[in-house]
């Protein structure tokens, strides 16, 4: 129940914050990047379409749709490759972004200062590189075993919530690291943490795939929104908030 009410408390300092103006120079990043990738999308489509070949002879006509087929297809792939970079460089190039929020935010919200510079900035990205990577293979690893289960049950929507569940439980994972990392906890710390508070991974990660399936404009502004929740709950796991309750501890849910 705690976990429920934290998130409750993170969206509504999120909301207060942002409409505040606090935080929104954060979005620019993503939204320059989602724009110069709709111009790309937008011109490869419009090459696409610009690349069907015709001709008057009817034989000839039909070697020439067997190579508009190969060319649509080699455009989709292309596409489709051009999402995944998308997607890689909001949710993890951009992650020192992320990094640099959380330690605001958190300064904001609870008076402390965290030490940075260029050595950190670095650090915090191959690291964040790693997290994900081990995520990913982790995620992959748990659909694995439920692949296998769900061979036996057979029950399509059970797998729908099996495999919300276990994506959302790491992408929690993923952006409680930027708040573990700051408070010096390492990567298998950081496991641990996420294993001892699975409900409150669910519900961040859940949070974020529900924003980041809005149409356009939510993949740039999940990772911001996400993060921002996320470090208000971590805040109130570790007692950090209330500012009257100060300890430096990991409580479970």
């Amino acid at each position: 129940m705690k976990t429920i009410i934290y998130h409750i408390k993170g969206i509504t300092k999120t909301i207060e914050l942002l409409l505040k103006g606090n935080f929104l120079l954060f979005f620019i990043p993503g939204a320059i990047i989602t724009l110069f990738f709709l111009w790309l999308r937008s011109l490869t489509s419009s090459l696409d379409a610009a690349a069907d070949l015709t001709s008057d002879t009817s034989w000839w006509n039909s070697v020439l749709e067997y190579l508009n087929s190969g060319i649509h297809k080699a455009f989709s792939i292309f596409n489709f490759l051009i999402d995944q970079l998308y997607i890689f460089i909001v949710l993890t190039v951009l992650s020192p972004f992320n990094t640099f929020l959380g330690e605001k935010m958190d300064t904001k919200l609870t008076g402390q200062e965290f030490g940075g510079g260029f050595i950190r900035f670095i650090n915090d990205f191959f690291r964040m590189i790693f997290v994900v990577l081990l995520a990913l293979i982790l995620q992959f690893f748990a659909l694995g075993i439920y692949w296998i289960i769900s061979y036996f049950i057979d029950n399509p929507f059970i797998d729908e919530i099996a495999y919300f569940l276990i994506s959302a439980f790491f992408f929690g994972f993923s952006f409680y690291d930027f708040a573990l990392e700051r408070y010096e906890i390492n990567v298998m710390g950081s496991l641990g943490f996420a294993f001892r508070n699975p409900l409150t991974m669910i519900l961040t990660g859940g949070i974020f795939l529900l924003i980041y399936n809005i149409p356009l404009i939510g993949i740039p502004i999940s990772p911001v929104i996400t993060l921002m929740i996320s470090t208000v709950v971590y805040l109130y796991i570790r007692k950090r908030l209330p500012l009257h309750k100060v300890q430096n501890i990991d409580s479970n849910e």
